[in-house]
């Protein structure tokens, strides 16, 4: 299996442990795919509370227009590299300055009702990690079974 990364990927995820090669390409939708399903699955992966209240916030339209992008495919998830608990603390568990924290608007609470909103609008999975090495077997899992189902 042969898993395509975005170009754009700043922190990627380390696939070493597992029996697969990574290619790496500017991808329109997403941040990862499996080489000859690309047409098929697409993962949006976030890093953190806070990356995802900048896309629900300051970038929602590019956002957006990425999740309708996602329509495309059979197979779409968000997996985030963090729990459901962490991101209902929202903004109180960041490394955000206090000096700033006091200044944010968006909430944990309202977060997940969008999220639940794009999932029902869009059909797009949305999967909760504790932390990235969790997130990265999760995306393996899902690479595995779409190419045993599409294979």
């Amino acid at each position: 299996m042969v898993i395509i990364q975005d170009t754009r990927e700043q922190s990627p995820f380390d696939f070493s442990f597992y029996d697969c090669e990574i290619s790496i390409a500017t991808l329109k939708t997403g941040d990862y795919t499996v080489e000859g399903y690309e047409h098929v699955v697409c993962i949006e992966r976030k890093k953190s509370a806070a990356e995802l209240a900048t896309n629900l916030g300051k970038f929602r339209e590019r956002f957006e227009n990425e999740l309708e992008r996602m329509r495309e495919f059979e197979h779409r998830y968000i997996v985030c590299e963090f729990s459901e608990d962490n991101l209902r603390k929202f903004p109180h568990n960041t490394k955000i300055p206090k000096r700033i924290k006091k200044y944010i608007r968006m909430n944990g609470k309202y977060m997940r009702k969008k999220l639940y909103e794009y999932e029902e609008e869009y059909g797009v999975k949305l999967i909760f990690c504790e932390d990235k090495s969790e997130a990265e077997a999760k995306v393996i899992e899902i690479f595995q079974q779409v190419v045993k189902e599409n294979g």
